[in-house]
């Protein structure tokens, strides 16, 4: 292979990284405001209950998106691939966070569904669970975002201004179409499912008039 052919896949290869980056990014940023609105509910939960399970349900298709691109470049990574080895691993201190954090998503929203499921006659242990990992999720996240914010703002915001011709990074249009599906559908899980979770809304409708 010729020196001109190398650079070109090298490239190619870490273009694919870039776009990864990009996504990972544009789907952080939404993320951020998502669940900064998702906690503005819980400062008054009985009141805020039914927007409160709305973006809950709303954020399981975006954090899954999240997980699956994060995943997919630790895999890469790991599995030795060049142009993610020339990118380098994240700190240390963040390659332990990210698992953690990834569990304790999983347990919050995992926990948070089940509580519709299960209703608050039968709330017991899941309830506790579901409160107990938001602790320890919210600890999580705080380093997180401290530690990407600047990185993740400048990566979405890459792939809002038109594209330097110089330096193309290709697919666009299918991660702005990812991110975009992965709200829909959000929304679209919220519309159906949380009209079912009558249980915690009208029982919280009933306290907040006693």
């Amino acid at each position: 292979m010729s020196h001109r052919a190398e650079a070109v896949e090298a490239g190619s290869g870490d273009a694919g990284v870039e776009g990864n980056s990009r996504l990972t990014g544009t789907v952080g940023v939404l993320l951020v405001v998502l669940l900064f609105a998702e906690g503005l509910t819980i400062l008054s939960i009985r009141g805020l209950i039914t927007l409160h399970l709305f973006i809950g349900l709303l954020l399981v298709p975006p954090v899954v998106l999240k997980i699956v691109a994060t995943g997919y470049r630790f895999a890469r990574y790991y599995t030795r691939a060049a142009p993610y080895v020339r990118r380098g691993p994240p700190h240390p201190v963040l390659r332990l966070i990210g698992p953690l954090l990834i569990v304790m998503t999983v347990v919050l929203l995992g926990t948070g569904v089940w509580l519709i499921v299960v209703g608050p006659d039968h709330a017991g242990l899941v309830l506790t669970a579901h409160q107990a990992s938001f602790v320890i999720w919210f600890g999580l996240t705080a380093i997180h975002v401290l530690a990407h914010v600047r990185e993740t703002v400048v990566l979405a915001a890459k792939d809002v201004r038109r594209p330097d011709p110089a330096r193309p990074v290709p697919g666009r249009g299918v991660r702005t179409g990812a991110v975009a599906l992965a709200l829909v559908a959000g929304v679209a899980l919220g519309a159906v499912v949380t009209p079912t979770a009558t249980a915690w809304t009208t029982r919280s409708a009933a306290e907040g008039h006693r």
